[in-house]
């Protein structure tokens, strides 16, 4: 990066204008939006499995709509003060802002004890903590799909709900929009953070497939999660094609221990 205009090419020194993103409208803010989910979805899988050492919770003000991202994040550094002192645990946690089609700003929070052990907070203990409106707890349960769900929970619209309401009756039939919450997203604006405690980054490993699988005892087994996509080069240059493969190391580690089992047997 040469200024907040421009950006050189390392290998070939060519000198680029910065594409500056102004609009949610804007294509290339979509893109940074997914990739930044993406990224969340990495370290949510790393950092949270379920069990009895995690919570998720909700925190939603009485006032709507209410706008300020700012206040979110100082409102949620003394809920989370309050918080610590109420259980006398060290907490790590992640914290992801959700925009609902009111303007109003939800805070989703993956919570855990740093020392793995069992976490339990009253709903009405955690409403008294936060004191800014309706709270909602819930348990994680041991899932290998965590990211994946809570990804779709925080970028999908749900039609029947649009104010994020959980009080509204339940409808018949559910009618979603894929993605449609990443278009409510501010500009520019920071989703997510995290504890400088307990929270750990995803391992980034280059090898190749095979060299993985056996590593990490993934041989024979098929991917949580599959994507294809191609990309077309410019210049009459040949396309390729990129895949994405997830696999869960859960159940690789359970099937090693059942093959055990039944070797003895």
């Amino acid at each position: 990066k040469i200024s907040k205009d421009e950006m050189m090419n390392i290998k070939t020194g060519e000198v680029v204008r910065v594409h500056h993103i102004k609009s949610r409208a804007d294509p290339k803010n979509y893109q940074s939006l997914r990739a930044t989910f993406k990224r969340l979805k990495r370290l949510i899988g790393t950092n949270f499995s379920g069990g009895k050492s995690e919570l998720w919770l909700t925190l939603t003000y009485k006032e709507s709509p209410m706008t300020d991202p700012d206040r979110l994040y100082s409102d949620f550094r003394r809920f989370m003060r309050r918080l610590r002192t109420l259980t006398g645990k060290k907490l790590a946690y992640i914290l992801v802002v959700e925009p609902q089609a009111s303007g109003s700003f939800h805070g989703h929070i993956l919570m855990k004890t740093i020392d793995r052990s069992t976490l339990y907070i009253e709903n009405e203990a955690v409403r008294r903590a936060w004191g800014q409106g309706f709270v909602n707890v819930r348990r994680l349960k041991d899932s290998d799909n965590i990211g994946a769900y809570l990804m779709a929970y925080l970028t999908d619209i749900d039609l029947n709900n649009l104010d994020g309401s959980f009080n509204k009756e339940k409808k018949s039939s559910k009618k979603i929009i894929k993605g449609g919450r990443l278009g409510l997203y501010p500009v520019h604006m920071r989703i997510y953070r995290t504890s400088r405690q307990g929270i750990k980054q995803p391992l980034k490993l280059k090898d190749t497939k095979e060299s993985i699988q056996k590593k990490y005892s993934l041989e024979g087994l098929s991917p949580d999660y599959y994507r294809k996509f191609e990309i077309i080069k410019k210049e009459d240059l040949e396309p390729f094609e990129i895949e994405t493969e997830y696999y869960s190391r859960k159940k690789a580690e359970l099937r090693r221990a059942m093959a055990k089992i039944e070797r003895k047997a």
